[in-house]
């Protein structure tokens, strides 16, 4: 009986789904070409085809991709000369081509939408680069609240609630916060972007202890920002820190 039933919310819930379709024909949220349906997902084959997936040598520590396809995986030139306080990064794609404009449609143009297919794209392909199991805690790389008020959302939460939905990992919201105002990291250097940082992170509570603790963030740029909240993290006691986020500049 109880079979029967879930059975028939089911279809009538597809039925919702295709009636949907029909008055509201889907489109990419990308490029706006008409999707046959959600369900598929929220970007067409195109554009999804082309967010240049990280599928070639890597740096084992920081995950940055080599150009050539030769050899195999090794650290990079910066990774040899710095001892990061994170384990290991990832990233699902590089920042370029509609990767990189969905992430800006999600941060800048208030498409919070985006954050269900990115968080799930995130997810999945993190899957494959990072055993899940292990992971204890997910740490979204939090805002200053001046910031937060600007866009009236963490992006960085928002992709680390989905991932710890499909993961069924917790996520822990307001542990790690960001209590200095630090000027925008693009314009800097290298060693600019560290010093900026430096000390812009504080940790509460004993929560981390002992946890191996996954960190989210939408990219990676230097590793700054990721690497002082790892310093952070580990401080407050955590054994393990990496790093997963949806793209990473070459």
């Amino acid at each position: 009986m109880v079979g029967d039933t879930i059975i028939a919310v089911n279809r009538f819930k597809d039925f919702l789904h295709c009636l949907a379709d029909f008055f509201f024909p889907p489109q990419c949220l990308l490029c706006r070409s008409f999707l046959l349906s959600y369900s598929d997902g929220y970007f067409c084959k195109d554009c999804l085809g082309s967010f240049y997936f990280n599928n070639g040598h890597i740096c084992p520590r920081c995950g940055i991709l080599f150009e050539s396809k030769e050899g195999r995986d090794h650290l990079c030139s910066r990774c040899i000369g710095w001892d990061s306080f994170f384990d290991v990064a990832r990233a699902v794609g590089s920042y370029e081509g509609m990767l990189r404009k969905a992430i800006h449609f999600f941060k800048y143009n208030n498409k919070s939408i985006l954050a269900a297919p990115l968080g799930k794209l995130l997810s999945v392909y993190g899957a494959g680069m990072l055993n899940t199991e292990e992971y204890e805690l997910i740490v979204p790389v939090p805002l200053h609240p001046l910031r937060l008020r600007q866009r009236g959302f963490n992006q960085s939460l928002m992709l680390a609630r989905k991932v710890g939905r499909l993961w069924d990992v917790k996520v822990s919201i307001g542990s790690l916060k960001r209590d200095r105002w630090t000027t925008p990291q693009t314009m800097l250097s290298e060693k600019e972007r560290r010093k900026n940082v430096k000390g812009a992170f504080s940790c509460r509570g004993c929560e981390f202890h002992g946890k191996k603790v996954l960190l989210i963030d939408d990219v990676y740029t230097s590793g700054s920002t990721v690497d002082e909240c790892a310093r952070v993290l580990k401080k407050q006691g955590a054994s393990k820190v990496d790093v997963l986020t949806l793209a990473r500049t070459r």
